[in-house]
């Protein structure tokens, strides 16, 4: 896990697994390096999934790990073979409490991101929304008060005939119309991952891949390389920024984050990756064979809370999420102030500058334009051998 300082993400130790050294922390599964000598140490309470880990207090207080704070945080995951999983975020408090068994022995998630997961438990004994291997990217599985959720495009524009949310990709749709995701008030978009989204990462079997997840002021950025095609299609210029230190040609590797290789990742690194190219690494519903993609889920500014809560019944969740924007926007907030208590958390994030440039299919494309046939999405069906065959891919570059 890395805090963002303002200009450089800083590797956080007491929640980091892996062998840490001077200036970078690495990990070999091969080698039995890395998370395999010291996840003993991260074992945490299982439960949907029987075998968990994670950083948590272990009785030590404040000296326990802290979490990721504002201004923006970034947790890298590198895995030799990442063909069924979850790769999972909680609030600090949660799994400080859960790892104790505290309050009451019961599942009390306040927050959770979820930027790849299986999903054989989402409806245990059905079909499953993909093949076994297609990993989901949601965060909308606990809603919270405090963090708004953007669920549909429709929804975050406020059912309107225009475009106005988020507000970096309005220049991309002001010069694209009709591009997919611009049209929200004809198109059926889910932006907050779940089953009916189609953010999913195909995961081939024993195929390393890198992921890298950051929460900032825009919303959650979701990252993939497969290392061991990557720089197969880059330009020189692109490969120096990214050169490994240990394998001058990349050897298998490389990422598009400066600093972050297969198997090691500095204690410093940019504060952004090389900017993804692949086309079919710019929409979701990436495949397999992808060297590279990014999927995002937009977070929601004051003025977007406050349009999404628009349409919605007064509750606890859209209630405060407009309670929130009226607070911010008003600057009535604090603790003497008249909507004290009431929180929009992303508005306490810094803009990192993920967006270069991307269209806005990175939040999601239609389903109707997901042309794969599902046979690995029922149990009888499941094996190590899945792999989507696309009738087409629909891309528009």
């Amino acid at each position: 896990a890395y805090q963002f300082d303002g200009s450089e993400f800083v590797l956080m130790d007491e929640s980091s697994a892996g062998d840490l050294r001077p200036d970078f922390i690495e990990g070999n599964y091969w080698e039995g390096r890395g998370f395999q000598t010291s996840k003993a140490g991260f074992r945490w309470r299982g439960g949907d999934w029987t075998t968990k880990y994670a950083p948590w207090a272990r009785e030590q207080g404040s000296e326990g790990p802290r979490g990721v704070t504002p201004p923006a945080g970034l947790w890298v995951l590198s895995a030799e073979n990442f063909y069924y999983g979850a790769f999972y975020m909680l609030s600090q408090l949660g799994l400080n409490l859960e790892g104790q068994n505290l309050p009451t022995g019961t599942n009390c998630w306040t927050w959770e991101l979820d930027p790849v997961e299986g999903t054989a438990g989402w409806q245990p004994g059905d079909p499953l929304p993909g093949n076994v291997n297609m990993l989901y990217n949601t965060g909308n599985a606990q809603a919270s008060g405090c963090m708004p959720i953007s669920y549909s495009s429709r929804q975050s524009n406020g059912m309107r005939q225009q475009f106005e949310f988020p507000e970096d990709f309005k220049e991309y749709c002001t010069t694209n119309p009709t591009a997919e995701g611009c049209q929200p008030w004809k198109e059926y978009i889910q932006w907050g991952g779940g089953a009916e989204s189609t953010h999913r990462f195909e995961n081939l079997w024993d195929e390393p891949y890198v992921f890298a997840v950051v929460v900032d002021a825009k919303g959650y950025w979701s990252y993939r390389w497969r290392p061991l095609a990557y720089g197969q299609n880059r330009s020189s210029e692109d490969l120096k920024r990214t050169r490994s230190t240990t394998s001058p040609d990349g050897g298998g590797l490389l990422t598009g984050w400066p600093g972050v290789e297969r198997f090691r990742a500095q204690r410093r690194i940019p504060a952004r990756p090389t900017p993804v190219k692949d086309p079919r690494g710019l929409r979701t519903d990436v495949p397999g064979d992808v060297a590279e993609a990014v999927m995002l889920q937009p977070g929601l500014s004051a003025e977007a809370s406050c349009l999404r809560a628009s349409i919605e019944q007064v509750n606890w969740q859209f209630g405060s999420d407009a309670l929130a924007a009226m607070a911010s926007q008003l600057r009535k907030g604090g603790s003497v102030d008249q909507f004290d208590g009431a929180q929009n958390w992303w508005l306490a994030f810094a803009d990192t500058k993920q967006n270069a440039g991307y269209p806005i299919s990175i939040a999601g494309v239609q389903n109707t334009t997901m042309s794969e046939a599902l046979t690995c999405n029922d149990a009888t069906d499941f094996s190590c051998s899945c792999q989507s065959q696309r009738k087409e891919e629909l891309v528009i570059v």
